[in-house]
């Protein structure tokens, strides 16, 4: 039995394959470089993480001289708030809006004069309102790129994106999920 845990960092996306002790049997990494089309915008193609992904999970299965049938679980963690709005498909629709991008700055103005910083912080955990935040992100695709905010489906994070290529079905942790400013942690849904 073994088991794989994917990390897609900011600059690295990471792969170790474990055994049932937790010994590591190959650990594999590849970098990636980000966009910065202006001072304050970070982008990264999201297709790019999951070739990435693959690249990877290849390498270290070979390494490990391992099949695939033999790996039992999976685990994938990300970097926080790097938002990828998809289609029904899962496509992305635009390149992945890194959680360093800083053009939401004016809806994240928008949403914390909207909302009682102390219920922001007893349903999210966060202390305050940032541009880095998934809301935050889809308000200004909603102003700014309105047909890509009109054609999105889902906005995912980047663990999600990968957990969907790889299984096919949409799904999130509440862990990371309250950071998007969007899931009540206290009451274990999206508010």
């Amino acid at each position: 039995m073994l088991y794989l845990g994917i990390d897609a960092g900011t600059t690295a996306l990471k792969v170790g394959l474990f055994d049932e002790r937790g010994i590591a049997r190959a650990i594999a990494s590849e970098e990636y470089t980000l966009l910065t089309p202006s001072a304050d915008q970070v982008e990264f193609d999201s297709e790019n993480y999951w070739q990435a992904c693959m690249r990877v999970v290849r390498r270290v299965i070979a390494q490990a001289d391992a099949q695939r049938d033999e790996i039992v679980a999976l685990t994938v963690s990300s970097q926080g708030q790097t938002t990828i709005a998809v289609d029904e498909q899962g496509r992305a629709l635009r390149p992945a809006l890194v959680w360093l991008d800083n053009r939401a700055s004016e809806a994240a103005r928008k949403i914390a004069a909207h909302f009682d910083p102390h219920e922001v912080y007893a349903a999210t955990g966060n202390s305050e309102v940032v541009p880095m935040w998934t809301a935050c992100k889809i308000l200004w695709l909603k102003e700014n790129e309105p047909d890509i905010f009109r054609r999105a489906h889902k906005f995912l994070l980047v663990e999600d994106f990968l957990l969907y290529r790889l299984s096919g079905r949409f799904a999130t942790d509440g862990a990371i999920a309250c950071s998007s400013l969007l899931w009540d942690a206290r009451h274990g849904k999206w508010w």
